[in-house]
C-alpha cells in the first residue's frame, strides 16, 4: 500500500513542475569502470542552470551497465555532471 501512495505522490508533483526536464547524450567517466556512453535526464533544459540528474551509462571496456544520481550544470549547447554510480559503487562524471 505505501509503494502506491508513494507513486500517487510522485506522479502528482511531476504535474507541480515549472521547468521542463532535458535530456543528455554524452560520454561518462566511471572511476572503476573508465569511459561510458551516458543518458541522462536533467532537472531542466535552461542554460545555466544547476541541475539534477538521473541517467544510465553503458562501459563498452567492461559490457558493464551502471545508474547513476548526481548533480550538473547547465551551458548554452552542453552540460557538465558529477555523481554516484550507484549499480558500480563509485564516483561518476559526464560531459
Amino acid at each position: 500500500m505505501k509503494k502506491w501512495i508513494v507513486a500517487a505522490t510522485l506522479t502528482a508533483s511531476f504535474g507541480l513542475a515549472q521547468a521542463s526536464p532535458g535530456v543528455m547524450v554524452g560520454v561518462g567517466f566511471n572511476t572503476t569502470q573508465g569511459l561510458g556512453i551516458s543518458l541522462k535526464v536533467l532537472s531542466s533544459d535552461r542554460d545555466n542552470r544547476t541541475v539534477g540528474v538521473l541517467g544510465t551509462s553503458y562501459y563498452p571496456a567492461t559490457n558493464r551497465v551502471g545508474v547513476d544520481v548526481g548533480i550538473g550544470r547547465t551551458f548554452e549547447n552542453s552540460a557538465a555532471t558529477i555523481g554516484w554510480d550507484i549499480v558500480n559503487n563509485a564516483p561518476k562524471a559526464g560531459f
